[in-house]
């Protein structure tokens, strides 16, 4: 799940490419023609971040109910910022699922200042996880960009560190499983290679089953390190979407325009980009 934005960039796998000429765009186009679209799915297609604040709160509150009351109304945003780097941690391959959330959770109880007991972790999976599928909602327009991103003629994927079965779980309680095994059946999770973003090769391996090479490929993603570093160091082109209510922190909006990059506020704002900008498209429809 997407780490809250920072007020410094935590690592920039891109930091060796030359800062393109001209002011920022919505999108850093590849070296060649588009011809297809790798979206991110937490915070690009879902609402993770509201879900999980949710969940958080609601179950310390119930889980830990002696707690102090104003840490418990916080302790979905700090479960989401974990802090540790656990989930990064496990996007390396460092941890498994389980592993990664136990620790995440006992970070928790001693920010809460409360000593777990051998239940909680099976009890907090359980009242986190029913708040979290209730909370979940897809995006106005993650289905409306899907679909027009097909109709542009691109081919469209998703590529999210999230592991196989939860992604399958957040598309379901969404309701977004329909349409993303219609419009983009190319789904990479954490799973697939046992690594996630930003390692390179994942991005190619999601590139290649779309048939595709990098360079005819765009990524869209919230995350500035892990999902557009991670995409223009791999080849691609990228996007960085930052939604209404999400912060734009100054040193990572800096970090983006030395990339060539201005935040999109929505996903279709970058499917309009692709679909009238310059690369876009095959050689015989771009003459």
């Amino acid at each position: 799940m997407a780490a809250p934005a920072t007020g410094a960039l935590r690592s920039c796998p891109a930091s060796g490419l030359a800062t393109p000429a001209g002011g920022p765009t919505p999108v850093a186009l590849p070296a060649g023609p588009v011809r297809g679209l790798l979206l991110d799915l937490d915070d690009t297609l879902l609402g993770t971040r509201e879900a999980m604040v949710r969940a958080g709160a609601q179950a310390a509150a119930r889980l830990w109910p002696t707690a102090d009351p104003g840490r418990v109304a916080e302790a979905g945003s700090r479960f989401r910022e974990d802090p540790g780097g656990y989930f990064r941690a496990y996007t390396r391959g460092e941890l498994d699922f389980a592993t990664m959330r136990a620790l995440r959770l006992a970070d928790l109880a001693r920010w809460l200042g409360v000593e777990p007991s051998a239940d909680d972790a099976r009890r907090w999976e359980q009242l986190y996880e029913e708040a979290f599928a209730g909370a979940l909602r897809a995006f106005d327009d993650a289905v409306p960009a899907l679909e027009a991103a097909c109709r542009a003629g691109l081919a469209v994927g998703v590529l999210t560190n999230s592991s196989e079965p939860y992604t399958r779980l957040k598309l379901r309680v969404t309701g977004l499983d329909g349409a993303v095994e219609r419009l983009s059946p190319v789904v990479v999770t954490k799973d697939t290679l046992g690594i996630g973003k930003p390692a390179p090769e994942v991005f190619a391996h999601a590139c290649s089953l779309l048939g595709l090479e990098p360079e005819e490929v765009v990524y869209v993603g919230d995350e500035l390190d892990v999902d557009v570093c991670g995409a223009l160091a791999a080849g691609l082109g990228a996007a960085w979407l930052r939604r209404t209510g999400y912060d734009r922190v100054e040193t990572d909006v800096e970090h983006a325009t030395g990339h060539g990059l201005a935040a999109c506020g929505t996903l279709l704002e970058v499917v309009e980009m692709l679909s009238r900008g310059p690369g876009f498209g095959s050689e015989e429809g771009s003459g």
